[in-house]
């Protein structure tokens, strides 16, 4: 079996020399070779002409599977295995799992399109401790205009599921294929309350891809990931928030509260995962940083902050 690396997972293996700002601390693999799905915004998309090297703004070259695991040791975190959707891929990755599983004990994730439950007991059996799913939309309506032969009834049931049989689980959103903020926010609530958790990226132009939509305002992305982070934490829910016209206006919030979380800059870094933190995964190389992938610096939770006062009354 070969699979594909994430470039920064290759290079902190030792599998390609570079050097990267930020280095990740999990291993990102891909699994597969072609993806029957057709998702408008994804680069592996079955009818895009986008270079299939590229999964948003990352580079995933192939290596031998041997080469990769004798690579692993004690390097990263986690182990997240990022599937497309085609006929093997339940065998292809209970083979994958047990392969790592007789190498290392970090933990496994897996991010998969929705499986029945006996395949997720199955999948938890051969040693994957987590399991999430693209979702990636916030609504039934952006849902059916974005991700055509799938449908919203099987993903939301299979969040039930996936939490059932491992307990909690991850839920990615893509911010800018057409939702409101109202739309978003309902969803990072809906997320939590089933006792799972939003993860939230930027979309990202590839040059062949099946959509014609810009990256989303920065301004707008701030308040969206403070939003998350607000409501992932129970700091406060949906109820706090006021909107206008579909809009993220204001949040009833005391500053004595929202100061110190605004001054960690946390709601900021990348959101997934245990340990996940994706360098560069939504971002141009002169930026903007959407999910920062470290800590950030006092001058960074300046500009985050700024960024977001824009857009948002706090």
């Amino acid at each position: 079996m070969n699979l594909r690396l994430s470039i920064g997972s290759a290079i902190i293996l030792g599998l390609k020399k570079g050097k990267m700002a930020a280095l990740p601390t999990t291993i990102y693999t891909m699994l597969g070779e072609h993806c029957m799905g057709d998702c408008r915004f994804c680069a592996q998309a079955r009818n895009s002409k986008a270079d299939k090297k590229m999964l948003s703004r990352v580079i995933w070259p192939e290596f031998e599977l041997d080469n990769v695991l004798d690579s692993v040791d004690d390097k990263a975190k986690r182990i997240c295995v990022q599937t497309l959707n085609y006929p093997k891929l339940i065998d292809d990755l209970v083979y994958l799992t047990g392969k790592i599983k007789e190498k290392t004990n970090i933990p496994i994730s897996a991010c998969v399109n929705p499986l029945n439950k006996k395949t997720l007991k199955r999948l938890k059996d051969a040693g994957l401790n987590r399991v999430g799913v693209g979702l990636d939309c916030a609504s039934e309506k952006v849902f059916r205009e974005m991700k055509p032969g799938f449908r919203w009834d099987d993903y939301m049931n299979f969040l039930k599921d996936m939490t059932d049989v491992f307990g909690a689980g991850s839920v990615h959103l893509i911010a800018g294929l057409g939702e409101t903020d109202e739309e978003m926010i309902k969803m990072f609530q809906k997320i939590v309350d089933i006792k799972c958790y939003p993860a939230l990226f930027a979309f990202t132009p590839v040059k062949g891809i099946n959509l014609d939509y810009p990256q989303p305002g920065i301004e707008r992305y701030r308040a969206l990931q403070l939003a998350r982070y607000l409501i992932t934490n129970r700091i406060c829910g949906i109820e706090n928030m006021k909107f206008r016209r579909g809009k993220l206006f204001s949040i009833d919030l005391s500053s004595s509260i929202l100061n110190p979380i605004l001054s960690s800059g946390k709601p900021f870094q990348t959101s997934g995962c245990p340990n996940c933190n994706r360098p560069f995964y939504n971002e141009r190389p002169g930026g903007p940083m959407y999910n920062y992938p470290y800590p950030l610096s006092k001058d960074e939770i300046k500009n985050v902050k700024d960024e977001m006062k824009r857009y948002l009354r706090i």
